[in-house]
């Protein structure tokens, strides 16, 4: 009965087409978007398709991204999101109010796992897979969703010839039944004991008396019927006796087989066994985290970063604020008027290894290092650190530099492409380097200092050119320096660590203070008199310099890389 129960219950949710759906819902008007987070349907061991039409012929959109993406690009955007699902009963949801349409146009977004347009889309996915977020908008820029339907569908393969199998196992659980109800019946039943009558024979003395008066057959003497005395019985023939009764083995290996049968359907019924079939599940929702450079992404990037950066620069600068952002795009913006004076090409590196690694974000903004080996000069890797505020927004370089290529680290990540984050003794060690480096920029001294590598590169260079401005030969008065650790972007909080140790990037910003004597005229070269802001007239030219580096941690040891430094400006006061 039960297993009939269970089998007609199955049929009526699924029927025979092994596909049991959700009643259609139509979107509310004025939705920008349809959201469905996969890990709330409660089901596994099948897939689900989502079914999405217009009746106003509007082109529509699928995709599935990670919810850290989705949250951010659709935070306070007006938007129809599923809140549980029940096969075969209607769909809850719930319609959030608010603006038309997010910042950027949703369906560029790079950050898409998979994406299909048309006016009727569907996507399938897999409940057993790693759950993503489901997103239906309108493919049109300045459209919605009015007159859209949703409706959902899940394949029950398995349930039907599951069903067909627990009909089977019922009827034969029927005829056991039967049989033994029917066996322990007639067992109830017994014919009557057959007893042995004792016959006695009274015969009289006389020839043939044999044992002489009221002898049985056994020489027991009886007299009047009863018992005077007994005879010896003979022990019967061992040979000639009959074997010991049996129970049935027979029967109990079909109880066995029957309980065995019963307590697998049973499991399998209830759900209980893996079995590749649609089963209740308990959803486990947990925060969605996903890497700002996930693998395989890298090359793109900076390909696509290569190229932008190329165009460009071919355009005087035009858009730089596209691809680069503080305090990289300072930099670069000064080379593009160093390259104009001196009529010379910048070109963007062409990068032909790539490597890019960060942590796990829960929530934007994020971060992450770029590692490019050029082309035509393997012997130097350029280290980027780029960050992305927004989903709706593109990565954008903060900071460049070079390191020796045989000092490039490993990255070590996990199973989804993280990297753990520097230890927090590194980032202390980066806040007391910053401040060491700028001491060495200013008096040349680095005998105090925690990291190797301050005499040597670019701030040697620096040192150098500071030393040539003091020269008796160039006949300036005076020739000032101060420098202090660039402070509107925090370093210490973009770390990475690596197979021996960690790595960190910093910059530090001088001010070149000279002072020109009232009968010289000022000739700073070409390269001041390109940066320059301003056409005053004065004996005092301010210079404004920038130093970035990298900060390498390998076992005990602390290592500061800078293979250049650059002039930012100059002004006259």
């Amino acid at each position: 009965m039960i297993v009939a129960v269970l089998v007609v219950s199955a049929l009526s949710v699924v029927g025979t087409d092994e596909v049991t759906e959700t009643e259609d819902f139509t979107v509310k008007d004025g939705a920008y978007a349809v959201v469905l987070d996969e890990a709330i349907v409660p089901y596994s061991g099948t897939s689900v398709t989502v079914e999405a039409a217009n009746a106003d012929g509007k082109e529509l959109f699928v995709g599935t991204a990670n919810g850290v993406d989705t949250d951010s690009i659709l935070d306070g955007v007006a938007q129809e999101q599923i809140s549980n699902v029940e096969f075969p009963s209607a769909v809850e949801h719930r319609f959030i109010p608010g603006y038309a349409a997010p910042e950027a146009t949703l369906t560029d977004r790079d950050w898409w796992i998979s994406q299909d347009t048309g006016e009727k889309v569907a996507k399938t996915f897999d409940l057993d897979a790693d759950p993503q977020v489901l997103v239906i908008s309108a493919a049109n820029e300045g459209e919605n969703l009015d007159g859209t339907t949703v409706s959902l569908k899940m394949r029950v393969e398995g349930v039907l010839a599951l069903s067909l199998f627990g009909i089977a196992l019922g009827i034969i659980l029927a005829g056991f039944a039967a049989f033994f109800f029917l066996r322990w019946f007639n067992g109830r039943i017994r014919p009557e004991k057959k007893t042995a009558v004792a016959r006695n024979t009274d015969r009289g003395s006389g020839p043939g008396s044999g044992l002489g008066t009221g002898a049985d057959a056994e020489g027991a003497r009886v007299d009047s019927g009863r018992v005077q005395s007994s005879s010896l019985v003979k022990n019967p023939d061992p040979a000639k006796a009959a074997p010991p009764r049996r129970t049935s083995t027979r029967g109990r290996r079909s109880l066995r087989m029957v309980t065995a049968v019963s307590l697998t359907t049973g499991l399998a019924l209830s759900g209980c066994t893996a079995l590749p079939v649609a089963q209740p599940h308990s959803p486990d929702i947990t925060p969605y985290e996903r890497t700002a450079m996930r693998p395989g992404e890298a090359g793109t990037f900076m390909t696509g970063y290569t190229e932008s950066l190329d165009g460009i620069l071919n355009d005087g600068g035009t858009g730089l604020e596209k691809i680069q952002g503080e305090p990289l795009i300072d930099r670069t913006r000064a080379q593009i008027l160093i390259a104009k004076k001196a009529k010379q090409k910048l070109r963007a590196p062409n990068f032909s290894e790539v490597v890019a690694g960060s942590p796990s974000f829960t929530e934007y903004p994020m971060w992450f290092y770029a590692f490019g080996t050029a082309k035509g000069d393997e012997k130097l890797t350029q280290v980027q650190l780029a960050t992305r505020e927004s989903a709706s927004t593109d990565p954008i370089v903060r900071t460049a530099s070079y390191i020796p290529t045989d000092q490039m680290p490993t990255l070590m990540a996990d199973g989804h492409g993280a990297v753990e984050p520097g230890p927090d003794a590194f980032n202390e060690e980066m806040t007391t380097t910053a401040d060491q480096v700028s001491k060495f920029l200013v008096d040349g001294k680095a005998d105090k200092a925690d990291a190797d590598g301050l005499k040597e590169g670019g701030f040697k260079d620096f040192r150098g050119y500071l030393g040539d401005l003091r020269g008796k030969d160039s006949g300036f008065d005076k020739v000032d320096v101060s420098c202090k650790p660039y402070e509107k972007l925090d370093f210490t909080s973009m770390t990475l660590s690596n197979e021996h140790g960690a790595i960190g990037m910093g910059e530090v910003r001088c001010t070149l203070t000279i002072e020109v004597p009232d009968d010289y005229s000022v000739d700073l070269g070409d390269t001041i008199e390109a940066v320059k802001s301003n056409d005053k007239d004065g004996n005092t030219v301010k210079v404004d310099t920038a130093h970035p580096y990298v900060l390498l941690k390998t076992g005990d040891e602390l290592s500061a890389v800078a293979t250049d430094w650059n002039v930012l400006s100059s002004r006259f006061e």
